[in-house]
């Protein structure tokens, strides 16, 4: 007979006796099932890795105060009755003793739930039609052959030799209204010529080869290209296969550890819900369509939220395309901290990047964040950020990274670019417009249209100097380059899985930088502490000459400087732009005897800031296992975004915009090197007599 074992898993031990917050299942088995087999079936049944966790099985005897472990076949599985969740399962599980029919053969051992077995004969039974299908894979490389399937339906798996000569056959069917499969006939002699089974080209499926490939691909950071495939195929079974069987047995090891696409969009509202209880207070928003087809995600969690509160208002957008069958973009907001390391604000996703993608994400973050004073945005020249900065924040300025914008510069004026370049960088970092206007003077000279175009940009929104708000050291927008890249590999995963990339990696940074910080109490941050001491090594050699209490003047490579403690300040332009002494403000401290240099800091670099910084810790996430997700969250709908990806090999590299393409191989002018014309009939130079 069949008897029903109720499960109650994924619980705590909240005492010896008291069991919470678990989950019930149920199984029906022999009733002489022995243990490994009844451990094996629980395993089979709760889909459990057993690579990496292992159960423990316990039960509870009417009567006792404490829960028995069962170790071997020496104990006894007892039905009991309790709450009225576990009495439903257990009458839903009692139901399918009357519809399975009896089977003896569950407590014998050839039951098979292993695929990787290779062993087959008659009488044994599989768990399902898909492990009978793997081992026949198997069993057909290992004795190097090749088969036929006569019959293949849900109720029956029937194979035959590829020789219409031979005797071999496996006739195999599924037990009465269950998935058990049973081969019910296996004739393993061969009755085919030896030198046909010889020299006939063994195949291998893409499925048996899928089975192989995924243990490799657990790491989507390693890279097993379907070269590696063929190569792994040939040296452990000795089976060629072509690469594009290679390839698609790649993709459907992937589709096996990840999922399809589809099912991470499935899976947004669980993953929403559970950020929202881990990180409680956080603000996660997400926008779709009235058919329910995705559109935005916006991610800000607790954590970061209040670490932005103790930062310099700068903040680094930038985007990155996603890779996969839908054309999705990931956006980042971030900032520095006061250790000058990378602090995550906000991240999300949205179906394309354009006006109406940029605006929602701003107002997101201007709900998360609100509006601080001194604030600016920092990114590329995009006009659609440019646009919706504009909009959401109106007294807010949005500040261009000088990169981006030399590249423009690089583009559009290919002559000057070489000489210019070096100009550039040191224009855009000048600390007093008296040297802004001398580098300026030098741009001129070599041409002056590259003058124009950097005055049509605005001196304000790309010159430390001009600039109406103190961007500290966020001048180009490196740090959300940097989220970008290290998120490279993760771009090919499923869109949940990215996100839970992006999480694990801020996560990482989040307790690193908290160690940095709890490691600087008493001085700066590392950064600003290694400033420090190259600006009093450059102190040294200077000669200090008091005025009042709070001015002095610092003389130096027969220069004069004025610095004033009072405001701050100094003529080189450093101190107050730097918010840290320079090297004539220490040279005054020296003077004057001071030894504690905190108080001419900013706020932003003290440890108290950048320990508060990091007060709020960024916990870990449960397993997708755990994730115990109410009803109306499961019930709620998210399809796929519109935009799909074309078909044909997805690009590896990121299609740079033209800002940023510099090709030497396209003719120009050898005069003013603009495109279109050359030497002889330029009109910008004036022809020499």
């Amino acid at each position: 007979m069949n008897i029903s074992i109720l499960l109650r898993h994924s619980g705590i031990w909240v005492s010896d006796v008291n069991y919470e917050g678990y989950k019930v299942d149920g199984i029906v088995v022999g009733h002489s099932i022995s243990f490994v087999n009844l451990k094996t079936l629980i395993l089979s049944e709760l889909e459990i890795d057993t690579v990496t966790k292992d159960i423990e099985i316990r039960y509870i005897v009417e009567g006792s105060s404490c829960p028995l472990k069962i170790k071997n076949d020496m104990g006894e599985a007892v039905c009991v009755e309790g709450t009225e969740r576990d009495t439903e399962a257990l009458a839903l599980v009692e139901s399918r003793i009357c519809d399975i029919d009896y089977i003896p053969e569950l407590n014998a051992t050839n039951y098979m739930t292993d695929s990787n077995s290779t062993e087959v004969k008659t009488g044994q039974l599989y768990k399902d039609k898909g492990t009978l299908v793997a081992v026949m894979a198997k069993y057909k490389i290992k004795n190097n052959f090749n088969f036929q399937v006569k019959r293949s339906d849900k109720k029956s798996y029937v194979l035959v030799c590829f020789s219409d000569q031979c005797g071999w056959t496996l006739k195999s069917s599924c037990r009465k209204k269950s998935d058990v499969f049973k081969v019910r006939y296996f004739n393993s002699e061969h009755t085919c010529p030896m030198r046909d089974r010889i020299l006939t080209k063994v195949k291998a499926t893409i499925g048996f080869i899928s089975g192989v490939t995924a243990p490799k691909l657990v790491n989507h950071k390693r890279i097993h290209t379907p070269r590696d495939v063929i190569e792994d195929i040939r040296e452990l079974y000795g089976v060629e296969i072509s690469y594009q069987q290679a390839w698609c047995a790649k993709e459907r090891a992937l589709e096996m550890l990840k999922g399809k696409p589809l099912e991470g969009y499935k899976q947004m509202p669980r993953y929403i819900w559970m950020l929202n209880k881990v990180y409680p207070n956080s603000y996660i928003r997400m926008q779709k369509t009235e058919d329910n087809k995705f559109m935005y995600l916006f991610i800000a969690l607790r954590p970061l939220i209040r670490g932005f509160d103790y930062c310099r208002p700068v903040v680094v957008v930038d985007v990155a395309h996603l890779g996969g069958a839908y054309k999705v973009t990931f956006v980042s907001a971030s900032t520095l901290d006061g250790a000058g390391c990378i602090l995550p604000l906000a991240y999300g996703v949205v179906d394309t990047e354009n006006d109406c993608s940029w605006t929602w994400f701003f107002e997101q973050f201007k709900n998360a964040f609100s509006e601080r004073e001194n604030m600016c945005i920092v990114s590329d020249r995009n006009e659609s950020i440019i646009k919706s900065v504009s909009i959401v924040y109106p007294n807010v300025p949005h500040c261009a990274c000088i990169w981006h914008l030399w590249k423009n510069v690089c583009s559009s004026f290919k002559r000057s670019k070489k000489t210019l370049s070096d100009i550039f960088y040191s224009m855009a970092k000048a600390y007093r417009k008296e040297d802004f206007d001398k580098l300026m003077a030098k741009v001129v000279k070599v041409d002056h249209r590259v003058k124009d175009y950097l005055e049509e940009a605005g001196y304000e929104k790309w010159s430390r100097v001009h600039s109406t708000i103190n961007r500290g050291r966020m001048m180009t927008s490196n740090i959300a380059e940097c989220i970008n890249g290290c998120l490279v590999d993760a771009r090919k995963l499923t869109i949940i899985d990215f996100l839970e990339e992006a999480r694990l990696l801020f996560g990482s940074w989040n307790y690193k930088n908290r160690e940095i910080a709890s490691h600087t109490k008493d001085i700066l941050g590392r950064r600003f502490v290694e400033i420090l001491i190259v600006n009093a090594s450059k102190s040294s050699k200077m000669k200090v000459v008091p005025s009042s209490e709070y001015i002095f003047t610092v003389h130096e490579a027969g220069k004069r400087y004025i610095v004033c403690l009072e405001r701050k300040t100094c003529t080189c332009g450093r101190f107050q732009h730097d918010e840290i002494p320079c090297a004539h403000a220490i040279a005054v401290l020296k003077h004057k005897n001071v030894t504690n240099l905190h108080p001419y800091c900013s706020d932003y670099y003290k440890p108290y800031a950048l320990e508060k910084t990091y007060e709020v810790v960024m916990v870990p996430m449960p397993d997708k296992e755990d994730w115990n997700v109410p009803e109306y969250v499961l019930d709620e709908i998210v399809r796929p975004p519109r935009y799909r990806r074309l078909a044909g090999r997805p690009r590896k590299r990121r299609k740079k915009n033209a800002d940023e393409k510099i090709t030497v191989n396209n003719n120009s002018c050898g005069q003013c090197g603009q495109e279109g014309h050359n030497r002889r009939t330029c009109t910008f130079f004036p022809k020499k007599n």
